[in-house]
């Protein structure tokens, strides 16, 4: 039987099981035959990745039968980015964002339970508990749909029609403020170790008596040393200044 005819309260097969991998429900994590034999605890937790934690799978004796009910894969809090929403048979997002700034400025939060333990291209994400149904996107074909907040990395995916699995990731914008660093010294070049919004750690020279701008990745303000030359080689620290202009910005060009 598939493993979507079975009812939750139906015991599982590991011809059930079988299917269930086939069918993208759970990542297999060793072989087995594909046989009428009723699985336990044990034998799920042997043969696929599951969320052990879950409460009526984790008060399972390791060699009782398991229910359809009992078995999900691994849960994720995921806070998902968007240009706009509705609800519809419980979630549903419509609509595409133009561009990642657009898409990263609204945010919706839901749990969602992945076969697979990390965010990856082709996964399929199911948003219940029993993993009945399918995330999926605008049958309108637009939609670029944006998630952050998975291990502290950021990421989107996209949907060019329903299709319930993870088209591609690329990365939302990181937020940054805009800094301008003055050289108050009149003979000496110095130069900046600091945070870049896009660049990551980066090394700037400011020319002696003149000022440059900087837009620096947010909760990196204070991660940053100047130093005597062009290259950020430590030593007696200069007379400088580094001022917030207050706004937001993608890189110093946005500073102007």
């Amino acid at each position: 039987m598939p493993w979507n005819s079975l009812a939750s309260n139906q015991t599982v097969s590991f011809s059930n099981l079988d299917n269930a991998i086939t069918n993208g429900y759970f990542v297999q994590k060793a072989a087995f035959s594909s046989t009428s034999e009723q699985i336990t605890k044990a034998d799920a937790d042997a043969k696929v990745y599951l969320d052990t934690s879950y409460g009526p799978f984790a008060a399972k004796a390791s060699n009782q039968l398991v229910v359809k009910s009992n078995l999900r894969p691994i849960s994720y809090a995921y806070t998902i980015y968007y240009e706009e929403a509705c609800y519809y048979d419980g979630f549903y997002i419509e609509g595409g964002a133009s561009s990642s700034d657009q898409a990263c400025s609204n945010t919706l939060s839901i749990t969602l339970y992945s076969p697979v333990s990390t965010f990856s291209n082709g996964m399929k994400l199911f948003y219940n508990a029993e993993c009945d149904f399918l995330w999926y996107g605008d049958t309108g074909g637009c939609g670029q749909y944006y998630k952050v907040i998975i291990g502290a990395t950021t990421y989107t995916f996209t949907y060019p029609t329903s299709a319930s699995t993870v088209q591609n990731l690329t990365a939302c914008p990181v937020a940054c403020t805009c800094f301008i660093l003055y050289n108050n010294e009149d003979s000496y070049d110095i130069s900046i170790n600091f945070y870049d919004c896009q660049s990551g750690l980066v090394c700037n020279l400011c020319p002696a008596g003149s000022s440059i701008y900087l837009c620096i990745e947010d909760g990196q303000h204070t991660n940053y040393t100047v130093s005597y030359g062009s290259g950020c080689g430590g030593g007696a620290t200069p007379s400088f200044s580094l001022v917030s202009l207050g706004g937001s910005c993608t890189t110093s060009g946005d500073c102007i």
